[in-house]
């Protein structure tokens, strides 16, 4: 189906009846569960292990990357001797989660333990010098940097310089080699071949300690521990969602456990959070991602960088709340900035009719870098454009990307450093940093439209939107919420399901949110009336014409189906991502 307001190509789903049959009949499955888990899973026998994942299932042999022997003979010298150890960890959910997953399992042994977060806005993103001499300062022995460091040579140099040994766990690109003297956990680099480069940092300290546990039963070593390991897969599941990596295998698993942790409010700083945000309900994927994460990231965007590792590492409630407050008014703060960027940017991309190219790369001196990503990410969704913003730090510009399918903005970042188009960057495939001279700004917008261009990934059905069934909206109702909900969590690899509801009526739409960006109405079929809702439907053609033609309009459209709650009200709602307004029934 062709047409829509965002001219976007409706195609429904292939579906095997004979494999839906099978699922149905083997699981005792309704028939949409089937029809939903046909095109979700490769074979009839990994239906279990998808719809329950378990560590067990998929946990992966920890020797299987590059230098995880390395590192826990190290680590275990570092326990023994009591040595000082610090960890530099990135600003965002998943450094400052497994920041956070480090110092509490190395607490448990009365190790030293010194956190350090850079500040996004003086430091930059990585280590710096600054920070190696504090810690040096400190006369600590061992240094762990998470989530970071994997292509930061001359400060990998500096840390050596100063005789202090090197644990690096990260999940960015790179294609160099590295000294013999660093020892490096990262798939995402030519020397691991384990094939987990779909791993975020926080996962990949998880399976750090996991190993280490094991080590440290089988040699008998007495520790003071207060929690299971298990217990901190709450942080695991945040980092992953939040990290937007792929949601497969022993992510998939890391999700589904942790929501069942979280739902048991033991970390104290994530309860507090939920209490003083009045999360009223059971957290779910959306939540760690739209509620949870965004306030973690306050701080490091326009605050604090160490405020969310403070909260998430508190065992005092009362610096817990004090601590969660100053999130949450970040967090508004940073609402208000976000807005005032995209208004800008989306006026600067029309100005410049920057819509021509295949790439959208704008940069201002005066915008504040902590939100650059997440104005990217709209623009991206807005436009289905890869995007680069830049702004000014001092003398250099440095910015966030976000990408489509199909367009690799980590191997982009890569290659312009090593033609020394940009003068640092990393990131993977769907999000990337990167700092650059003014005087390389037009040569680098050159470089990433024709990489998107020649790129040979690049996909043509980016215009295309999957469904996976057309229902009525008397379809809606608890078996069809509990069914899509067995099928989660849903993120990237998993996406939410999605239906084509035809021929319905709209009913007072109206504009709401802090910014009144989002549309909000109710839709009907004659005999049932849901609540529906267009995120940021001002910004778009769907949302405008709505407001401007639905009086006399019959409504067919695509989108997810779920339960709300709102002032102790639950209603069935329905979140729509394409439409087409007709005078015909369709």
């Amino acid at each position: 189906m062709t047409n829509s307001l965002l001219e976007k190509n409706w195609i429904k789903k292939e579906l095997d009846s004979r494999s839906i049959l099978n699922i149905s009949q083997k699981y005792s499955l309704s028939d949409i569960a089937a029809k939903l888990l046909s095109t979700r899973t490769n074979n009839i026998t990994d239906i279990k292990n998808f719809l329950e994942p378990t560590l067990l299932s998929f946990m992966p042999d920890p020797l299987i990357f590059n230098d995880m022997e390395k590192a826990g003979k190290r680590i275990l010298k570092a326990i023994k001797n009591k040595e000082k150890v610090a960890i530099i960890g990135d600003y965002d959910v998943d450094g400052l989660t497994s920041t956070v997953l480090l110092k509490k399992y190395l607490k448990n042994f009365n190790i030293d333990v010194f956190t350090y977060i850079p500040d996004r806005i003086t430091e930059g993103y990585g280590p710096n010098k600054k920070a190696i001499d504090v810690i040096n300062s400190k006369e600590h022995t061992l240094l762990f940097m998470l989530d970071c460091g994997t292509n930061s040579h001359e400060i990998i140099s500096y840390v050596n310089k100063n005789k202090i040994d090197l644990i690096i766990i990260d999940h960015h690109k790179s294609n160099e080699k590295h000294s013999s003297e660093v020892i490096i956990i990262n798939p995402n680099t030519i020397f691991d071949d384990s094939g987990y480069n779909f791993l975020c940092t926080a996962g990949l300290v998880f399976v750090f300690l996991s190993y280490l546990e094991k080590i440290i039963k089988n040699l008998n070593i007495s520790h003071k521990k207060k929690d299971n390991l298990i217990n901190s897969l709450d942080l695991v599941a945040l980092a992953t969602v939040c990290d937007v990596v792929p949601l497969i295998d022993i992510n998939r698993a890391f999700v589904y456990q942790g929501l069942k942790i979280l739902s048991k409010r033991s970390n104290l700083g994530l309860k507090i959070l939920s209490d003083e945000s009045q999360l009223n309900k059971k957290p779910d994927e959306e939540d760690l991602g739209f509620f949870f994460g965004p306030r973690i990231n306050a701080g490091g965007r326009v605050g604090k960088s160490d405020i969310g590792e403070k909260l998430l590492s508190s065992d005092n409630e009362d610096n817990a709340e004090i601590l969660a407050k100053q999130l949450n008014t970040l967090n508004y703060q940073r609402k208000l900035i976000e807005e005032n960027v995209y208004e800008e940017s989306v006026k600067k991309i029309l100005q410049d009719k920057k819509l021509k190219y295949n790439s959208l790369f704008i940069f201002n001196e005066s915008w504040h870098e902590g939100v650059l990503g997440i104005v990217a990410s709209r623009l991206k969704e807005k436009f289905n454009k890869p995007t680069i913003l830049l702004t000014k730090n001092k003398q250099i510009y440095k910015g966030s990307c976000r990408s489509i399918p199909g367009i690799d903005l980590g191997l982009l970042v890569l290659k312009a450093k090593e033609r020394k188009i940009i003068i640092n960057g990393g990131g993977h495939e769907m999000a990337a940093g990167l700092s650059i001279k003014k005087e390389n700004l037009t040569l680098f917008s050159v470089f990433f439209e024709n990489f998107v261009n020649n790129n040979k990934n690049i996909k043509e059905d980016n215009k295309d939107l999957f469904f996976d069934e057309t229902i009525s909206l008397n379809a809606i109702n608890n078996n069809l919420i509990e069914t899509i909900n067995s099928i989660g969590p849903y993120g990237l690899g998993n996406p939410k399901p999605r239906f084509l509801f035809s021929n319905v009526k709209i009913i007072k739409p109206v504009l709401v949110g802090e910014t009144k960006k989002h549309l909000s109405f109710f839709i009907s079929d004659g005999i049932k009336t849901i609540k529906a809702i267009i995120f940021y439907g001002l910004d778009n053609a769907l949302g405008n014409s709505i407001l401007t033609n639905y009086k006399k309009e019959f409504f067919s459209f695509i989108g997810f189906v779920k339960k709300s709650v709102w002032k102790n009200k639950v209603y069935f709602e329905t979140i729509i991502e394409d439409g087409i307004l007709s005078n015909y029934r369709i």
